[in-house]
């Protein structure tokens, strides 16, 4: 699994540079559920996980603990008959 310090040039530091965030090769994902209640149940198990002590050192896992602050929730899609073709 991808690190951020696999991205850093100087090790001392204890952050990226803008520079070394550009080459971070996010983790491209969706999450399709049926309904709006289970969407926001997702993004309070997200939220939860941010407020948990977890090692976000790791790229997937600093997203997917983040993913509760995106507003629209992009990554999590609601669509019923898809998600029912998906659970055949």
């Amino acid at each position: 699994m991808k690190k951020y310090s696999d991205y850093q040039k100087n090790k001392i530091r204890s952050f990226l540079t803008e520079e070394e965030m550009k080459k971070v090769e996010w983790t491209k994902f969706k999450i399709v559920v049926p309904t709006e209640e289970d969407k926001q149940e997702i993004m309070d198990a997200f939220h939860h996980f941010h407020n948990s002590n977890i090692d976000t050192e790791f790229v997937t896992v600093n997203q997917l603990a983040h993913q509760y602050l995106d507003d629209d929730g992009m990554n999590i899609v609601v669509n019923k008959e898809l998600y029912d073709e998906l659970n055949k």
